[in-house]
Formats: structure tokens, sequence, C-alpha cells
């Protein structure tokens, strides 16, 4: 159990990553009008990175570890990726690049807000390595 609480620590710093290449990606491909590849592709990374995270969460969950501080960070982490997710089938029915792009681009904007919300939820600063509620939690469930 503790080698998935790691990688699920771990691997928030590669979402955080995902989501601000997709970003720049976006913002660079809106100011200049070009359709680059990775205004398409980093989304999905960024998606999928999400995605993998959460499966992680909820094996920890599934694990035992789930003080009550978890309750709103599993909640906040789990609008992120319906917003992500949202964003991207609402832009692949959008009428133009331009317009697709941008809502890709504010999906990302509003997950990563949830994002760092749900981070803080428990306790911890969005790049910061302080120990969480959350574990301090898990040592009275024997992990």
């Amino acid at each position: 159990m503790n080698g998935l609480y790691h990688a699920h620590s771990g691997l928030r710093y590669l979402v955080l990553l995902a989501a601000v290449a997709a970003l720049v990606a976006l913002a660079y491909s809106l100011a200049t009008g070009r359709a680059r590849r990775a205004a398409r592709v980093l989304p999905a990374v960024f998606t999928g990175l999400l995605d993998l995270q959460i499966l992680l969460g909820i094996g920890l969950v599934m694990g035992g570890l789930f003080p009550d501080a978890v309750v709103v960070h599993l909640l906040v982490m789990l609008l992120a990726a319906v917003v992500a997710h949202a964003s991207s089938l609402m832009a692949k029915r959008a009428a133009d690049d331009r317009r697709e792009r941008m809502i890709r681009l504010l999906g990302i904007v509003v997950a990563l807000a949830l994002i760092a919300g749900g981070i803080m939820s428990i306790g911890r600063g969005v790049l910061g390595r302080g120990a969480p509620r959350a574990a301090e939690s898990m040592r009275s469930f024997g992990a």
C-alpha cells in the first residue's frame, strides 16, 4: 500500500507538467493560428495521466485509505476528470479549430484549478512535499 501511495503522490507532478505543457501548446496555437500537433496531443496526455491518477487514488481507497479528509479530495478530483473529459467532447464538436482549442484550453484551466483545490484539501501544497493529513490517517488504518 505504501508503494501505491508514493506512486499516486509522485504522479501528480506529471499530471501538473502535462497540464502546463498542454496550456502552453494551446496558447501558442491560438496566438499563431496554427493548428500544431502538440495542441492536439498534449491535452489527451493530460487527460490520460489524470485518469491514471484517479485509478491509483481509487486503489488507495479500496486498500483502506479513506479518512474524512480524502472524501473531499476524491470528489474534487473526480470532478476535475469530468471537466477534462467533457471539454474534450465539447471541443470535438466545435465548429472551427480556434473554438476547439479555446474549449480545450478552458477545460484544462478549470480542471487544473480543481486539481489544485483537491491537493490542498488534504493539507498539501500543490508543489509542496509536506506530509498530508491523509498519510497521518493512513497510520491509523495499519498501513
